[in-house]
């Protein structure tokens, strides 16, 4: 009775252990890495499914072999090559072979032969691929970075069938398929993209480079032109300036009475007055905003940003006589019809404000200089009305520079 119930716990003992290791083994042969691999791979393809006699068709040789950094399959490649290949009764014209792909963990290395078979046995007939043996070892890594090698195996590549015509169908347009893609294509492919990046990339550069040209030459252009730029004030600006200087005299003489410099900052307006009346140069500097005007000098100010611009003339009472005695045919006729009527009174009315600011005694005559200021604000309001009139038609009369002078 013992020995039966010791025979029973053995046997259910065996059975338990059983179980475990037929367990233990079915999780290790469900663990991904262990799964088996194919070391190599290879297939045959041709670029159409029927040939001719003595026509050029390709052949396509593709492998798949395993690359990792453990375990490397290496081919010898030395049986493939197009001089070293026989494939009897089938002909190879040249081939060649491309380079390699890698997609891990598998290295894809392809030879692409030209073919042709001859004979006048192989009509209408399926003429099968010689069955082809590669060569191969399976290298597994160790530390230190050396590699094992094992024995040398053989794979076999599978057959294909061939099939030769004897005549061409008379409906048939083109016997050739179309020829399917190799890694060459792919190469030719890559190469022509990349090209054509580095030329749209060149064509790029040149073209910003054009462009910043382009707008480096406005600027520059543009900051030339400013700068050479001359300012240029109309007659009537002239005339407007003129009249506010004189009113700003006329309340001065009010508040203080008549001096030497109120009687030059007259005499300068009316300077203005008859540059205008004879259509002479006006003078023209920009200043800064706080720079105050000089002797013999009328600021303005122009433009939204407020530029101060001083003018001067340099005209005097006796500016009328010297262009009649200095020009003569066309061009003093030019003058003496360029002098307006209103210029006999503001030279006058100029002569005393000059030899008031001028004069080195006596005491101003206020009554003279006050009829010679209200003489001298109505001719500039009736030449500003002549101006209106003759608006279109003025003659230039500004000229850009920094010195004045006149006669005394």
């Amino acid at each position: 009775m013992n020995h039966r119930i010791h025979m029973k716990r053995a046997l259910a003992l065996i059975l338990v252990v059983l179980a475990a290791r037929a367990g233990f083994a079915q999780q290790r042969a469900s663990t991904p890495g262990d799964v088996a691999v194919s070391p190599i791979e290879c297939w045959w393809k041709t670029d159409r499914s029927a040939i001719r006699v003595g026509e050029h068709f390709q052949l396509t040789l593709t492998c798949a072999v395993l690359d990792t950094d453990k375990v490397k399959v290496v081919v010898d490649e030395s049986s493939l090559a197009p001089s070293a290949l026989h494939l009897v009764p089938f002909e190879i014209v040249n081939g060649n072979r491309f380079r390699d792909i890698r997609n891990s963990p598998r290295r894809f290395f392809q030879y692409a032969y030209t073919m042709r078979v001859l004979g006048e046995d192989f009509f209408s007939k399926e003429i099968p691929l010689p069955r082809l043996q590669v060569s191969y070892r399976v290298q597994n890594a160790l530390g230190g970075g050396a590699a094992l090698s094992g024995r040398e195996e053989q794979y076999s590549l599978r057959p294909i069938a061939i099939r030769v015509l004897s005549v061409v169908p008379k409906e048939a347009a083109d016997i050739r398929d179309a020829p399917p893609g190799t890694f060459g294509d792919v190469d030719a492919l890559l190469f022509r993209s990349n090209l054509l990046i580095i030329v749209a990339g060149v064509a790029l550069a040149l073209a910003v480079l054009l462009v910043v040209v382009v707008l480096v030459r406005a600027a520059v252009k543009q900051r030339a032109a400013a700068a050479t730029r001359k300012l240029v004030v109309s007659p009537a600006a002239v005339l407007r300036a003129a009249s506010r200087e004189l009113a700003a005299v006329h309340g001065a003489t009010e508040r203080d009475g008549w001096n030497g410099e109120l009687a030059g900052r007259a005499a300068a307006a009316l300077r203005l007055a008859g540059a205008v009346a004879l259509a002479r140069p006006v003078s023209q500097r920009l200043a800064p905003r706080d720079a105050t005007a000089g002797e013999g000098q009328v600021a303005i100010r122009r433009g939204l940003r407020g530029k101060k611009i001083l003018l001067s003339a340099s005209v005097t009472p006796n500016t009328s006589n010297r262009l009649r005695q200095g020009f003569g045919g066309q061009d003093g006729e030019r003058h003496r019809n360029g002098a307006s009527a209103l210029w006999p009174g503001i030279s006058q009315t100029l002569a005393t404000f000059s030899a008031v600011r001028y004069s080195r005694n006596g005491t101003p005559d206020s009554t003279a200089l006050d009829a010679a200021l209200a003489e001298g604000q109505d001719l500039i309001r009736r030449l500003r009305r002549y101006q209106l009139i003759r608006f279109g038609r003025p003659v230039s009369m500004t000229k850009e520079t920094s010195i004045q002078t006149w006669a005394r």
